[in-house]
């Protein structure tokens, strides 16, 4: 009788002990989702000249990756001082081909499914509903401005998740 109290009293030991703990984990606190540095840049985005939009830009995010479209006027002229001075009436609709982040901002190449010409801009955020975008690796003719920054405003942003 007395092994087995003594047997009994060993288990009871190791029980509050917390051996053995067999098909037990300690708990993980559940992680934060991690928000994509790109996230920012998500929504539709417009430019205007003289109250109109010229230029619309549309990004949505799949995954880690940036997609959408822009659809610019055709053609601008700029001031000396490097700023538009008139927006054509014609538009076109340009898909954006890729996208990279860079300490300068948001790299974009954009195509035309038309001609398969590409532009690449470069777009700056300066608040949660401001950008900045321009062209870049843009070549000027000789005597011209550099091309200033355009501002852009987010007018819808993506749904809340």
């Amino acid at each position: 009788m007395r092994r087995v109290a003594t047997l009994a009293f060993i288990v009871l030991l190791l029980r509050c002990a917390g051996w053995p703990q067999t098909g037990q984990r300690p708990a993980t606190p559940s992680q934060p989702v991690k928000k994509s540095p790109l996230a920012g840049y998500v929504g539709t985005w417009n430019g205007d000249f003289e109250r109109r939009p010229w230029v619309t830009l549309q990004l949505s995010l799949q995954g880690q990756q940036l997609s959408g479209s822009l659809r610019r006027a055709n053609q601008l002229q700029f001031n000396d001082a490097g700023e538009i001075k008139s927006v054509g009436d014609t538009q076109i609709t340009e898909s954006i081909d890729t996208v990279a982040l860079t300490g300068d901002g948001l790299l974009l190449t954009a195509k035309n499914p038309e001609t398969n010409e590409t532009e690449r801009y470069t777009m700056r955020l300066t608040s949660e509903t401001t950008a900045e975008f321009k062209m870049s690796a843009m070549s000027m003719p000789p005597g011209m401005p550099k091309v200033r920054p355009w501002k852009l405003t987010r007018v819808a942003a993506p749904p809340a998740r």
